[in-house]
């Protein structure tokens, strides 16, 4: 059933005013399990039966984790979910999809009941979405990874050493044709990144393509590294700020962490830099 996001959320909104249909926590667990039977089934390779892969105690705290992340969001960071936002997410859900059949299999199971996939699939999706967001840019939260990262840059810019850095050289060179990297196992939504210091103030919409880590040498065939394969954005940053052996970066700032390089080589074919990575704090821990 295909609905237009202001009739979905007026659905949406009748919902709510029914606590028996949408606070029944054992209907909330049966859709959670109509659901994850889905996913089981179109599982590859061996698996257990979906009784055993999914049992009644990890579908109840996958519901239950699904309410106190909703929660969180409300009384950490002041966002409330509405019926208007979760019809967008139905709709974002139903043009995006890479899997229409297997879409069309969960709103079947679901008894094609907008109001139950909307509750049951779209809003813990949006939640956990909004929540990650706002806990991977909480600049309090990660204000000691933060300054980690500013130590060892200023480590850096005194040319001492730093712990646990790691090469990478990228091809400057456009990636050949019969070369294209792998697509992404899944979209994914930019998110923004900061690189800032007293040299620099540069925004960037970092989302970086390929691994910040060397190709395993010892594996033939193993992918090449291609600056062109980095989000522009990103490119923009360490071209402005890495030009030549010994230029420091500003401290980046990423969704999972901080990174700051220090270029070791450029000719007009390659860049090769070191790179340290300070993590944020974990979300699951913090959650």
């Amino acid at each position: 059933m295909n609905l237009t996001p202001c009739i979905l959320a007026a659905l949406i909104s009748a919902a709510a005013l029914h606590p028996a249909r949408a606070d029944d926590f054992a209907a909330r667990c049966a859709d959670r399990a109509a659901i994850e039977r889905i996913y089981h089934t179109h599982r590859l390779g061996t698996k257990q039966p979906f009784e055993q892969a999914m049992p009644r105690a990890l579908l109840e705290q996958i519901v239950r984790q699904d309410q106190h992340n909703e929660a969180v969001l409300k009384k950490v960071y002041g966002l409330e979910i509405t019926p208007a936002m979760v019809a967008t997410e139905v709709e974002r859900i139903n043009t995006t999809t890479r899997a229409p059949e297997v879409l069309a299999e969960i709103k079947t199971a679901l008894g094609d009941d907008a109001a139950r996939f909307a509750s049951a699939m779209a809003r813990p999706i949006l939640v956990e979405r909004e929540l990650r967001r706002r806990f991977d840019n909480d600049h309090k939260l990660h204000a000691a990874q933060r300054r980690e990262a500013e130590l060892a840059r200023e480590s850096l810019l005194a040319k001492n050493p730093v712990k646990d850095m790691r090469e990478v050289t990228w091809h400057l060179t456009p990636r050949p044709a019969e070369d294209k990297p792998a697509p992404p196992a899944a979209a994914t939504t930019p998110t923004k990144a900061n690189a800032k210091s007293s040299a620099y103030t540069n925004e960037a919409t970092a989302q970086v393509a390929q691994p910040l880590t060397p190709p395993d040498k010892s594996t033939p065939g193993k992918e090449k590294l291609y600056f062109e394969d980095l989000d522009p954005e990103l490119q923009k940053v360490l071209r402005g700020q890495l030009q030549k052996p010994g230029d420091v970066s500003a401290v980046i700032e990423m969704p999972g962490g901080f990174l700051v390089f220090l270029a070791k080589e450029k000719t007009a074919a390659s860049l090769s830099a070191a790179s340290v990575s300070i993590p944020k704090r974990s979300y699951e821990e913090w959650l």
